[in-house]
């Protein structure tokens, strides 16, 4: 098996400061560089992490849901803009799981 890595994908700023920590990244800056660089980390056996850390338009955010519902690998953690000062408003994830629960109920 080969090494397992933990790669962040998103704005230069929290590249940087999760590569201070020894984390592997990657500067996305549009929905276009996200996808096409999300596509080819999910690909990499060695990935089994990929932090996200931007603001994604709906449909990408409903793709990236699709893909964790579907795989287990890599593990797909949205990390909110730790740089807001109201962060625990604000966790599209967290959000969208409330709003399937109250479509449940």
């Amino acid at each position: 098996m080969p090494d397992a890595k933990i790669h962040v994908i998103g704005y230069d700023e929290i590249v940087s400061l999760l590569g201070l920590l020894g984390i592997e990244g990657t500067i996305a800056n549009n929905k276009e560089e996200f996808i096409k660089k999300f596509e080819n980390l999910i690909k990499r056996p060695s990935i089994v992490m990929i932090i996200i850390n931007m603001e994604l338009p709906d449909d990408t955010f409903e793709y990236i849901m699709d893909f964790k519902i579907n795989n287990r690998i890599p593990f797909i953690y949205l990390l909110p803009d730790i740089f807001q000062p109201d962060i625990r408003n604000h966790d599209k994830l967290f959000d969208r799981i409330h709003e399937l629960i109250d479509e449940i109920i």
